[in-house]
């Protein structure tokens, strides 16, 4: 079993060698210690600019949302898809090619033109797009045209940031459309692995997922993403929010979520999942009472709590499944965990306690580069299998 769920026997060694996740999460970890780390010493109080000449605040954010995020979901799709559509994998050449395009988007966009590396991070996601819809066609696959929809509006989005018009709408869109992507994703990955994790272990499971609940909770999450990006504090989408922060809870339970707390991995996943539900609620309260809480909560708790842990566990999965050592536990993986999860409640108390805003903000960036860096030490022989 893999991590998207599936089932299928393969050439072990061979697979892993040219397994387009290898070096795409390993370039994402990366990234995501540098997109961190340029913005920490902002955060401890020292005056400092972006490589670019953008503000620490600025590039932490698009190195991360058009870099990091690009690179995980083209490792994972390009890795799950052939699964997902039944049809032959990326050739390695492809996904050399694709690697290339990263690190040239990378690059530039570190140390020439902050505008053209966004525009070449549109090119890879519109690349990966092209690749995920012809295998989607082609299989008659209609439970993928929603995601093909997301890739789309999540290229659109990172095309209008690298245009530098309409900033705001863009980033918006761009970040309501991995939202939905983790919650499709998510509602594959989580239910599957908490199962296999159960069974593996000797027990027995049963996830009854009511179809009425996940279309109903689907479609409510589906209007308050897109009112959040063309209307973000109409008191429409304030209550739209709320509902797909209940919808999503309802979802969630059904997954029996407690059945997996002895496995950091599975639980990780549930835990990143509930993040989801936390930023939807968090967005209601700011839309509906703006003095009580600003929206930079809600941001985070999707950009750190979903998309850190998630990212950290679906990696996590998805290497250990192709490496063969399904629900291996490890110090440095279940610390990437937890450094996480308090990287994400730190981040969350700077807008409950102003005071402390510096200390936490520091706090919570280090605890970012620290769950990456552990992450990188627990699987660096799995993505770089000569070290």
């Amino acid at each position: 079993m893999v991590a998207d769920g599936s089932v299928l026997p393969f050439d072990a060694k061979q697979r892993q060698m040219s397994a387009p996740f290898r070096p795409f999460f390993l370039i994402a970890g990366l990234d995501a210690i540098v997109g961190a780390a340029v913005w920490l010493p902002s955060a401890f109080g020292i005056r400092a600019i972006g490589p670019t000449g953008i503000s620490p605040g600025d590039w932490h954010r698009d190195v991360l949302l058009f870099g990091m995020v690009p690179a995980i979901l083209t490792g994972f799709l390009l890795t799950a898809l052939p699964r997902w559509t039944d049809r032959r994998a990326v050739s390695p050449l492809t996904t050399r090619l694709l690697v290339a395009l990263w690190l040239c988007s990378r690059g530039i966009f570190l140390f020439l033109s902050h505008s053209t590396g966004l525009a070449l991070s549109a090119l890879l996601v519109s690349t990966v797009l092209l690749i995920a819809a012809g295998r989607v066609i082609a299989s008659r696959d209609r439970r993928n045209l929603k995601i093909l929809f997301l890739l789309l509006a999540f290229c659109g989005g990172n095309i209008l940031a690298a245009a530098s018009y309409q900033v705001e709408f863009a980033l918006r869109l761009a970040l309501a459309s991995v939202v939905g992507l983790v919650v499709i994703i998510g509602g594959r990955v989580v239910p599957a692995l908490t199962v296999a994790y159960v069974e593996s272990a000797g027990g027995r499971i049963s996830v009854n997922r009511s179809a009425v609940v996940e279309y109903v909770a689907a479609a409510i999450a589906a209007c308050a993403l897109g009112l959040w990006v063309v209307a973000p504090q109409a008191q429409l989408t304030g209550l739209a929010c709320a509902l797909a922060a209940c919808g999503q809870t309802m979802r969630a339970t059904q997954w029996n979520g407690w059945r997996s707390a002895a496995s950091s991995t599975v639980l990780a996943l549930h835990i990143g999942y509930g993040w989801i539900i936390v930023g939807f609620g968090l967005l209601a309260i700011h839309i509906l009472a703006p003095e009580w809480l600003g929206q930079a909560a809600a941001v985070h708790a999707w950009t750190i709590g979903a998309f850190g842990t998630m990212a950290l566990a679906i990696m996590a999965s998805m290497i250990r499944k192709h490496s063969r050592r399904a629900f291996a536990s490890s110090v440095p993986t279940t610390g990437a965990f937890v450094a996480m999860t308090i990287c994400c409640l730190s981040r969350f108390l700077v807008d409950l306690l102003p005071n402390y805003g510096a200390a936490l903000t520091s706090l919570s960036s280090t605890l970012w580069v620290i769950a990456f860096g552990l992450f990188l030490v627990a699987f660096r022989r799995m993505l770089i299998p000569h070290m």
